[in-house]
Parts: structure tokens; sequence; C-alpha cells
């Protein structure tokens, strides 16, 4: 857990129950937790102390996993497949990423400083949220408990804003060349996914306001922008795994048009040498 230093888990080796105790220990400058480079004074108190017990890898156990595993076997074989399909999915990903770092270093993009202002107070937005979650009060809270200012988080936020926000750039332009078309139906099942629905499918009394906001004005918005996004994603995933990826529809279309020019031209040329042949 990165949210706890290196060290915590050994100071409470050999507490009983009902024990307390107080120590201090610090987080790395290169953690991935908000409190890099940071000391905290702990006190605990052991609550209860308990044992694990493993359990024999039986057809039994098995069942207790879950009502789609008869067996053992069953029970492994998911598992196998689970970890194979996450493995894929880090690949697939980490290949993505070379590809919009390659993207990006290979183009030319001229964009307003305000794009990445725009991306930095995004993940400040994101981390307050993260930091009221585990109890703390916002990045204001955490900036003074840390004595730091907010510009000089922001400035530690810039690089990695400016990588996110030149790929999102790129990744806007693959949807602007590939011209991704969504359906209503398409946006529909989003929103149904996004409000819930009862058990024949249709959205629930209680949610239908909030999808008739999503069906609309910004909401939509919000929802074409992800649909796009999962396309050109997906589209980059497929060329990972080796499949063939169809071209653009722009350039089918364009060469669809070229061909009929050809052909109209091809047969103009066989009009005017009949002509001519009548003629003689």
């Amino acid at each position: 857990n990165p949210m706890e230093p290196a060290g915590f888990d050994r100071e409470l080796l050999g507490m009983k129950a009902g024990e307390s105790k107080e120590f201090v220990l610090g987080w790395p400058a290169d953690s991935q937790s908000i409190y890099a480079g940071k000391q905290a004074t702990f006190n605990v108190t052991v609550k209860s102390v308990q044992a694990y017990e493993k359990p024999e890898l039986n057809d039994d156990f098995a069942k207790l996993v879950g009502p789609d595993y008869e067996t053992i076997e069953d029970l492994k074989k998911s598992i196998r497949e689970s970890i194979e399909e996450g493995e894929r999915g880090r690949a697939e990903s980490q290949y993505i990423d070379k590809v919009l770092d390659a993207l990006v270093e290979a183009s030319e993009i001229d964009y307003p400083p305000i794009v990445i202002e725009d991306q930095i107070d995004g993940m400040m937005q994101d981390m307050d949220q993260r930091l009221r979650q585990i109890g703390i009060d916002g990045m204001s809270a955490f900036l003074r408990q840390t004595n730091q200012d907010e510009e000089e988080y922001r400035e530690q936020m810039r690089p990695d804003a400016t990588k996110i926000a030149l790929r999102n750039l790129v990744m806007s332009e693959v949807v602007k060349q590939e011209s991704f078309e969504i359906d209503d139906a398409e946006i529909e099942e989003r929103i149904k996914q996004m409000v819930g629905v009862d058990e024949d499918g249709n959205i629930n009394e209680s949610s239908a306001a909030l999808a008739d906001l999503l069906r609309q004005g910004a909401g939509r918005n919000m929802i074409l922008s992800q649909l796009l996004t999962e396309k050109a994603v997906n589209l980059l995933q497929a060329a990972a795994r080796g499949e063939e990826v169809p071209a653009p529809k722009a350039k089918v279309e364009a060469a669809a048009e070229t061909e009929n020019a050809e052909a109209e031209t091809a047969a103009d040329e066989r009009v005017s040498e009949s002509e001519a042949a009548d003629a003689e």
C-alpha cells in the first residue's frame, strides 16, 4: 500500500490486542505516495489479532468461491484465464502508450498554454477527491500538512500533465482522421450503463431525470467524447494484436471518389474514340 511507509508492518509485530504504540516513519522521495519525502508520527492501537488459516484447495473450496465453479480445476482455469487476460491488457496498454509517445514525438503539435493548465486543474481536482476519500480535508489541508504551496505542487504535476495532454491531442487527431461515428443506440446504451437499469433492461424511474440530462448538452458531449476515445483505443489495441485495421473512412471515401472519377474519365475516352471511329 503506497499510503503506508516501508516498515509499518514490522512496527506492529508482537503487539497484542489492546496494546498501543507510537513510532515515526517516512516515505522516500521517489515514493508513489502523496507523502513522498515526508515523515509522519503514527499512534496505533491494536483492537484485535487474527490468524489466517490456509484452506485446502479442493472442490469444496472452489464451490465456496462462487457458483460458477464445480471443481478446483474450474477455479484454476478461471484464475489462469483472468491472469492471461490481465497480462494481455497490460501489454496492449504499454504498446498504446509507446505508440502515442512516438506519435507525439513525431508530430508538430501547436497548443495554447491553457491546455496544460486545464489538465493540471483536472489532476488537482482528482487529487482533492481522492484525499477526501481517505479522510483528508482536500488539497488545501494536504498542502498545509506537507508544507507546500499550490503553485509549487502544480509545477510538480506539470511534466505528467503535459505528457497526458499531448497524448490526448494525438488521440483526438486519431478520432478525427478515422471519422468514427457514434449513433443514438450507442449513446443510450452507455447512459444505461451509467445510471443503471431494472430487470427488464429499462432505466429506473429514480434515474430517469439523470438519464435525460445525459441525453443532451454537456452530458451528451461527455458521452460522445468517451465513446470516440474508446473507439480510438480499440483501434490501437487491434493494431497491437496484429489484427487487420480498416482504412479510415475519409480515405475510403476519397479512394472511392477517385475510382469513380477514373471510371468516368475512361468511359468518356471510350465514347470519344467510338465517335471518332464513326466519323471516319
